[in-house]
């Protein structure tokens, strides 16, 4: 009984704490307004200083993305939050009275229903706290239903196109960064970002594209940290070891000590002066040519010979991912698709995932019709 009465008065004060200020004063929720436009203005400007630390390279565009994505998620919430009129009751007494009736009669509803003594406990490990925050998913998907209805929204798609990047989404991506040039002016960092999201569309090769955007970001904001690692890497991957170790050295050369690329661009340093310094040796066409006075077994010999002094060398040092691809393709030359394949699987095996060499081996080997993903036993 004494429980009874002490919630029966807690509830009485929580309610007289409720009714008493709607019957001495009115709310004017104007104020309200003014502050979410206050807070509108304020999101779209950290979004331009934002822009401006990236072009000044005071924040890595990683990170820019990453902030850019969170400061376009308030901003989305703040612009799609209904405007509130004014609620002053003329009646406040009504409203008070309607108050002191639903605050006790749910307060007793509530508890019988999820206070019950009976009830055990719920510990923290055990609830869903994420189920309440929206996932990255619905919000891109608010951020698409309001660019279905105003595609000329710079802004949004500016918001939209690093989350697209983020989410693996590069077709997306590349279409978002397409908007923003269009409608908002280019910019070295919207041109980086449309060349990442090319490449990444192309599965991680440097397509000519995506070459161009990052050249334009270049000629927009020289020195820009993004466009010449991915120069550089399509300078790994398209076999020209000497440029791309010129390239790779520049870049890091100029990097602060923290780079987060840095541990990439030094991998594909030392892959591209390995493959510079000891370029593995196929049949060239001084070759070919001495072979053509010779006979068939003895043309076959000397090729199968040079290609054996290749496969042997890159078994001593295989640090060489042109070789390899010089290897595979002499395999398929001699109709030795078995040997071709084994190659490849050794070079993967060398290079580690993700790697500039490993892109050069696995790009070389898709031209020749072997499959780099797929496992394919030694013979």
């Amino acid at each position: 009984m004494l429980f009874w009465l002490l919630a029966a008065l807690l509830t009485l004060l929580a309610t007289a704490a409720i009714v008493l200020p709607l019957l001495r004063r009115r709310r004017d929720d104007t104020v309200d307004d003014t502050r979410e436009a206050y807070d509108r203005e304020v999101f779209r400007a950290q979004l331009r200083e934002l822009a401006v630390d990236v072009e000044r390279g005071a924040i890595s565009p990683t990170d820019a993305a990453g902030a850019r994505a969170e400061i376009g998620r308030r901003l989305l919430r703040a612009e799609t939050s209904a405007p509130r009129a004014s609620v002053a009751s003329r009646r406040p007494v009504l409203a008070a009275l309607f108050v002191a009736l639903l605050l006790p009669l749910g307060a007793f509803v509530f508890y019988d229903r999820t206070g019950a003594p009976e009830i055990g406990d719920q510990p923290l490990a055990a609830r869903d706290l994420e189920a309440e925050r929206p996932s990255v998913a619905a919000i891109v998907g608010l951020i698409e239903r309001r660019l279905a209805e105003r595609p000329d929204d710079g802004e949004g798609w500016s918001v939209v196109a690093p989350v697209y990047l983020r989410m693996g989404e590069g077709a997306k991506a590349a279409n978002a960064y397409r908007n923003v040039i269009r409608l908002a002016g280019e910019t070295a960092q919207s041109q980086a970002g449309l060349g990442e999201a090319l490449v990444q569309a192309a599965g991680g090769e440097v397509t000519g594209d995506a070459q161009a955007s990052f050249r334009r970001a270049l000629d927009l904001q020289p020195g820009y940290p993004a466009a010449r690692f991915y120069l550089a890497l399509a300078l790994s991957q398209t076999g020209r070891a000497a440029e791309a170790a010129d390239a790779w050295s520049a870049l890091l050369a100029d990097a602060p000590a923290d780079a987060r690329f840095r541990p990439v661009a030094e991998a594909a340093l030392a892959d591209a002066r390995a493959a510079s310094a000891a370029p593995a040796r196929g049949p060239t066409a001084a070759d070919v040519e001495a072979a053509a006075s010779l006979s068939t077994e003895d043309r076959g010999a000397m090729v199968e010979g040079m290609v054996a002094q290749l496969a042997s060398r890159l078994e001593a040092t295989p640090d060489d991912p042109a070789g390899w691809a010089r290897l595979m393709r002499s395999y398929m030359v001699l109709g030795q698709r078995e040997r071709a394949d084994a190659a490849l699987r050794r070079a993967l095996d060398v290079f580690p995932q993700g790697s500039p060499g490993r892109m050069t081996v696995s790009d070389a080997a898709t031209a020749l019709g072997l499959d780099a993903s797929a496992p394919v036993a030694t013979p």
